[in-house]
């Protein structure tokens, strides 16, 4: 009997040293920057989120760190590893946008960046589109001008609505004095006309489209002006450009940011969708516009205007969500 025992115990002590030993290899998982907080998964079953030190057995296995976002398209990273016994195996983690699985969203993306409309023809009446790195959403490249609000009223749309150039020229100089409301009446006219789903940006989708992947005041860098014409690189109350504190600038007249967006700081306030502190009889507004001081037109600056508000320093640029 007390062999059967002495058995049974050096048995058992065995496989507890071997699974203790086979479960011994760790993975460090590491993530930087917006990745971190993603899901990990180990052959599809969820670990943690990133960073994160996992245990895991020796031998393959696949490494999924999934980021799900509500604006942003889900990110992902995924690899093949293999480990060995009773060591420490480092994985930096990148996240990258998931790629769709069929062309519908491919089209999209196409259609958006290229003047289409819905039924992939030409179309004059949609704006120029950039579609944001890492999201599944498109921004225009400019903000509405006097041009494309006059055809919407020619057309019969936005209630006939013609509001004041203040005799500074219309053109492509950005449409002013709409209210938020009224810019629902051109998005109406615009989407009817063209097939598309057009809206106003959320003041997150704003901020990430304007920041264009940078962390400073501004998205060209730090200080709001240089010291040369070249260098000037937007319409505000001291920033260099002829038009400061005098009128509205044409759309494009500087640089765009490494998105392709233009004029994302100064020359008009954008409205956006999103409300101001709960209350929805107001409506966030960003970028600061002609008229604000360089300290204004920071990217992470947030005004607000009640939705039938209007002045001549506010406008608004369009999105739309791809498929």
């Amino acid at each position: 009997m007390k062999l059967v025992y002495t058995l049974l115990l050096s048995t058992l002590s065995l496989l507890m040293s071997a699974n203790t030993h086979a479960a011994g290899s760790t993975l460090n998982v590491i993530c930087k920057g917006d990745d971190i907080g993603a899901d990990v998964l180990i052959d599809g079953k969820f670990k943690g989120t990133c960073p994160l030190d996992v245990k895991v057995r020796p031998g393959k296995l696949k490494l999924t760190v999934l980021m799900k976002s509500n604006f942003l398209g889900n990110r992902i990273f995924e690899q093949q590893i293999r480990i060995g016994d009773d060591v420490t195996k480092k994985i930096d983690v990148t996240l990258s946008v998931l790629q769709p699985k069929d062309n519908s969203q491919t089209q999209d993306v196409t259609n958006a960046s290229s003047k289409l409309g819905a039924d992939g023809k030409r179309c004059l009446e949609c704006p120029a589109m950039a579609v944001i790195p890492g999201t599944n959403f498109a921004m225009a490249k400019y903000t509405v001008t006097f041009d494309e609000w006059d055809a919407c009223v020619l057309d019969g749309g936005c209630n006939g609505y013609r509001p004041s150039d203040k005799e500074w020229g219309r053109g492509t100089r950005p449409v002013m004095n709409v209210s938020w409301l009224a810019a629902q009446g051109y998005i109406k006219w615009l989407n009817k006309k063209t097939g598309n789903t057009y809206r106003l940006p959320t003041e997150e989708e704003w901020e990430f489209a304007a920041r264009a992947g940078t962390t400073t005041p501004y998205y060209w860098g730090i200080f709001p002006f240089g010291d040369s014409a070249s260098s000037i690189n937007a319409n505000c109350y001291g920033c260099g450009s002829k038009w400061d504190n005098r009128t509205t600038s044409p759309v494009g007249s500087f640089k765009p940011n490494s998105f392709g967006l233009y004029d994302m700081s100064g020359n008009v306030w954008q409205w956006t969708d999103s409300c101001w502190e709960g209350d929805c009889s107001k409506r966030v507004l960003r970028g600061g516009s002609w008229n604000e001081t360089a300290d204004h037109i920071k990217v992470d600056t947030r005004f607000r205007d009640d939705t039938k508000g209007y002045n001549h320093d506010t406008g608004f640029r369009l999105v739309r969500t791809l498929k």
